[in-house]
């Protein structure tokens, strides 16, 4: 797990996950990876892959973790970076799924910023036939190309 970006939810909910499928997660921060002193990614991934069996990136720059699925024979699991949030919107979902029993029909409103969890939500939206409708502040519209 690579945090750039810290987090108490997102490090204790990978760590018990990959504890209860009988695995040990191994926490870095940016501080414990070589890429702090110029180590390129293209590195970064393939020393992971060697091992690791996957890779649970949360961090600043969407752009590094597209570099860290291009250069790893690992699976990357996006666990936040400033483009998207889509760990938090599998809870989301899997709330809805556990109070709606279906999303057939289910209609949710984001009121807010349209941040890397509303670019999230939008696919999630879509993805699962869920009807969303955004209202943002001007100039804090969700990203174009979602």
């Amino acid at each position: 797990m690579i945090f750039q970006k810290p987090s108490t939810r997102t490090r204790v909910s990978f760590e018990t996950g990959m504890f209860q499928l009988g695995g040990h997660a191994i926490n870095l921060s940016s501080n414990d990876t070589q890429l702090s002193r110029g180590e390129s990614v293209e590195d970064t991934a393939k020393t992971l892959s060697r091992y690791s069996d996957c890779i649970m990136a949360r961090v600043y720059d969407h752009d590094l973790l597209n570099s860290l699925s291009k250069h790893s024979s690992i699976p990357v699991i996006n666990g936040l970076s400033d483009s998207f949030h889509p760990c938090q919107i599998l809870a989301d979902f899997m709330t809805l799924k556990e109070k709606k029993k279906t999303f057939k029909g289910l209609k949710i409103a984001w009121v807010g910023d349209g941040n890397n969890v509303c670019n999230s939500m939008i696919y999630g939206a879509a993805l699962s036939g869920i009807q969303m409708s955004i209202a943002t502040p001007k100039g804090f519209e969700p990203d174009k190309t979602v």
